[in-house]
């Protein structure tokens, strides 16, 4: 099973403002290798009090960190043309769009599944699915928002849903 978890974290409700990233790459079943970074949101595009106090992430933060677009070569190679996971993916498939989008940049993910629904479908009788919830059902260690943590712990639900 090989596939890449994706993570963003945004710094405002337009989609193309991601200011945090964080992939985990699995061969086999198996973690290999992750990938963090923080993205300088487009201009206009500040990170709003709120979202601060969701994430933790200031305009200072990212006043040096490379641009989505500057940070797309290192993203690429590290997808592999795998599949992409996210928790709740119709948000992290939209702000990849959004990005890919904003910057012109031509890609198109061969595929996205999502653990929300992997795991309503494997583990129906919580009372809910949210990442916090069933990593905290299935033992995995999470700094919710921490866009690393999210990617790992989706990672982890993926599998566990698929054993």
């Amino acid at each position: 099973m090989d596939f890449c978890a994706i993570d963003f974290e945004t710094a405002c409700q337009q989609r193309a403002s991601a200011c945090a990233l964080g992939m985990v790459q699995i061969h086999d079943g198996k973690i290999i290798d992750t990938f963090y970074s923080l993205i300088r949101p487009p201009a206009g595009m500040d990170i709003l009090p709120f979202f601060t106090e969701i994430h933790g992430i200031t305009m200072t933060d990212v006043s040096t960190a490379p641009d989505f677009e500057e940070l797309w070569p290192r993203i690429q190679a590290f997808i592999r043309g795998d599949f992409l996971v996210a928790h709740n993916s119709s948000f992290d498939q939209s702000v990849l769009e959004s990005c890919l989008e904003y910057y012109d940049i031509d890609f198109s993910p061969q595929r996205f599944e999502c653990t929300l629904q992997c795991s309503r479908r494997r583990w129906p009788e919580l009372e809910n699915h949210q990442l916090d919830t069933i990593s905290e059902f299935l033992g995995i260690e999470l700094d919710h928002h921490n866009a690393l943590s999210d990617a790992l712990a989706c990672a982890h639900v993926y599998l566990e849903a698929h054993a």
